[in-house]
């Protein structure tokens, strides 16, 4: 029988600390031969679907673990184990759902789609729609997550490209020649310029900041206004992977209304 996704928490964990990286399908393959699959079970198909159970399964079990911070994504499809992950191994740890719950994204990632109250202790019986509505959140949420996490493997400029690329789908770009990417120095931290008009006199600078873990603070706030202001701008858009801190919004905001 092929376990859940919550049931191979450790497998994974093992195969990856026998390999230095692997990518999702040898992962598969790996953990299929520890659990001692049957050829049947390795082929088994999702209804609808071209993926195989077993693969699909395993993209939640890497999905929760990488929110544990247990494994990690070094490049798109490839995965490793983080020294977390190998100090819970080597310390023969059972990993299950309510062990992942002490990781504050891990608890995130699942209240984010759990309407149910934290002081409910008894489960809410939804109907087989809000089932539905739930998982769709859910598997978006995944989506969006695995997304950034493939911009974030790529370099800077892949993604003040990106950024300059979306906002001319948005429309915001007079013309494809009103996409200025200032990629030379001396730019004093503008990375693109959109001119919203023919002449130029409606211009748009941007700012996109590729970051990880770490929030975007006021100091980087003020000092992007600063370099807007010292290109004769008024309008300025500060774009990240990341998140920004509550001093940095407040600032933003009061900057705006003065």
């Amino acid at each position: 029988m092929i376990p859940q996704y919550n049931e191979m928490y450790n497998e994974v964990l093992q195969v990856l600390n026998k390999h230095h990286q692997l990518r999702v399908r040898d992962m598969v393959d790996e953990v299929s031969d520890v659990l001692h699959l049957t050829e049947d079970e390795r082929n088994q198909k999702m209804e609808n679907s071209h993926k195989t159970v077993i693969y699909h399964r395993l993209g939640w079990t890497k999905t929760y673990l990488t929110k544990a911070g247990l494994i990690r994504s070094v490049e798109r499809g490839v995965y490793q184990i983080t020294p977390q992950g190998e100090n819970i191994l080597s310390s023969h740890i059972h990993v299950d759902d309510d062990y992942l719950m002490q990781y504050e994204e891990v608890r995130q990632f699942v209240n984010r789609h759990n309407e149910q109250p934290e002081n409910q202790t008894k489960p809410k019986e939804s109907t087989p729609l809000e089932n539905i509505d739930q998982s769709i959140k859910m598997i978006s949420s995944r989506v969006s997550d695995e997304l950034l996490d493939m911009i974030i493997s790529k370099d800077p400029a892949f993604f003040e490209k990106l950024v300059l690329d979306l906002l001319d789908k948005m429309g915001y770009a007079y013309d494809k020649e009103s996409i200025i990417s200032t990629d030379y120095s001396g730019d004093e931290g503008i990375d693109g310029i959109i001119n919203e008009d023919q002449f130029g006199f409606n211009s748009i600078y941007i700012q996109a900041k590729k970051w990880n873990r770490s929030s975007v603070g006021r100091p980087e706030i003020q000092k992007f206004l600063g370099a807007v202001a010292g290109q004769g701008g008024i309008k300025g858009l500060f774009i990240t992977t990341s998140t920004f801190t509550r001093e940095a919004i407040d600032y933003a905001k009061k900057t705006i209304t003065s």
